[in-house]
């Protein structure tokens, strides 16, 4: 089955390069939304409908802080079930979303509003973000996945199996737990937070996990310290994970991709080591980024992993690296028809991140990054950009696929000015049937400070 463009007379791209949205296999990849409509964007209680304006305190100084945000985020969601309908499907279909929000203070507006529009809400992560890049970008951008029931017999309707008042594994908010879509199971962003206790309090150091959980416990304080909040709280997600799978007769080595959103991407070195005692061997294809908030206050990290049904018998293949290996996992792992790969940096075949053209291997890459590095913001961002678009082309090879096959690509940049040179490089690699898109700013777009560009990217194995 072809992949095939969506096309949406009223919303319009926040990307102009790039579809709206993509259907490849009857699944549906939704690129970066953003709020407003066509005509106008409402920035007022009273611009949204009546039932909604109840919202309003009554104040003006009170609703005109409120309402821009509420407004913001209503218009989102309808430009989301606009996309969703002009594909042949509707909202109730979304099987992922992300949330993007440039002040998580303002969360509570935004779930009130995504309470009106999502009546068994999908598996989401809401992540505070440095800016909302794109055009019309303000307080709050969504990308997601979803499913055209009808189009392709192994994707059927949605099926939530862990909602978002399971009172076994009760939401930190109003998310489900976890859908399926046929073979493919949709977990919602997991954070360290006790919602079987009083308060939901945060996990915060080695008293708060069992024996089996103090991975890292030296016994001493100054590192039990240091590493010991995101030792615990990452090991106290992963079993959360764990307890979720289980309860749909899954295990943690069902799990075929998984994105982890750091806090503070100094705890990378420590998050790793007790991702390995996770998954010693193998494990699902990995991105890691640092975003300017994460869950709770308090909270270090989210974790967000999908899983495949082995009752189904489809393959998970791991694709190996093309390179010495960043990061514990694969480079990609294929299921059916869905390629999902791990975060493509801007490494050399050495496994370590390049500096400047000079590090660039073919000739007629040097010269298009030396041009580039005369209008880059930061050293290295050209550069970077050329080798992750390589370590790209070069996974797919190994995938016996073309760049065509994209069907979803997230870039992570530093700065929403950075998405020029990102473009200009992109362009390079692919310029037609271009997958849906969406660029999110935050202070990590890699696991370390030097790594200035990632890109998580999503193929159908029929484009």
């Amino acid at each position: 089955m072809a992949k095939r463009a969506i096309a949406v007379g009223d919303v319009l791209s926040a990307f102009e390069a790039y579809p709206i949205a993509v259907e490849a296999d009857g699944l549906l990849y939704i690129s970066g939304l953003r709020g407003g409509r066509a005509d106008a964007a409402p920035t007022r209680f009273d611009q949204l409908p009546a039932d909604f304006q109840t919202q309003a305190q009554g104040f003006t100084m009170a609703d005109a802080m409120e309402g821009a945000f509420s407004a913001d985020a209503w218009t989102v969601h309808e430009n989301l079930e606009k996309v969703m309908v002009a594909a042949g499907s509707d909202g109730s279909q979304v099987l992922r979303q992300h949330v993007w929000q440039k002040d998580k203070r303002f969360f509570p507006q935004y779930e009130r509003v995504r309470i009106e529009w999502q009546k068994v809400p999908s598996p989401s992560s809401g992540l505070g973000v440095a800016d909302i890049a794109g055009r019309f970008g303000r307080y709050y951008g969504i990308d997601a996945l979803g499913v055209v029931p009808g189009l392709n017999a192994r994707y059927p309707e949605r099926a939530t199996v862990r909602t978002f008042d399971n009172k076994d594994l009760p939401s930190a908010s109003y998310y489900s737990q976890a859908v399926r879509c046929g073979p493919l199971v949709f977990l919602a962003g997991h954070i360290p937070i006790q919602t079987d206790k009083p308060g939901k309090p945060v996990v915060r150091s080695y008293d708060d996990v069992p024996e089996e959980g103090r991975v890292l416990m030296t016994g001493r304080s100054h590192p039990d310290s240091r590493h010991g909040p995101i030792a615990t709280q990452t090991w106290y997600t992963y079993d959360r994970i764990r307890a979720n799978l289980e309860a749909q007769g899954l295990s943690m080595n069902d799990m075929i991709q998984v994105t982890i959103f750091l806090q503070d991407i100094r705890d990378f070195g420590a998050f790793h080591k007790v991702h390995r005692h996770f998954f010693p061997e193998g494990g699902p294809a990995m991105t890691v980024t640092g975003f300017d908030e994460v869950g709770h206050r308090g909270t270090l990290i989210e974790i967000e992993p999908t899983a495949l049904d082995p009752e189904y018998q489809i393959e998970a293949r791991p694709v190996s690296w093309p390179v010495a290996a960043p990061f514990a996992g694969p480079a990609a792992v294929v299921s059916g028809d869905v390629v999902f790969f791990a975060g493509m940096l801007g490494l050399n075949g050495h496994g370590h991140l390049v500096r400047d053209a000079r590090d660039i291997e073919d000739d007629a890459g040097q010269r298009i990054v030396a041009d580039l590095e005369a209008r880059e913001r930061v050293p290295g961002l050209a550069a970077q950009c050329w080798a992750a678009w390589t370590l790209l082309k070069d996974t797919m090879k190994l995938a016996d696929l073309p760049l065509e096959a994209l069907t979803k690509t997230t870039v992570y940049l530093a700065d929403a000015e950075d998405l020029a040179i990102y473009e200009a490089v992109r362009s390079c690699f692919i310029s037609k049937d271009l997958p849906a898109f969406d660029c999110v700013v935050v202070h990590g777009p890699g696991p370390v400070a030097e790594a200035l560009i990632q890109i998580e990217a999503i193929a159908s194995t029929n484009p």
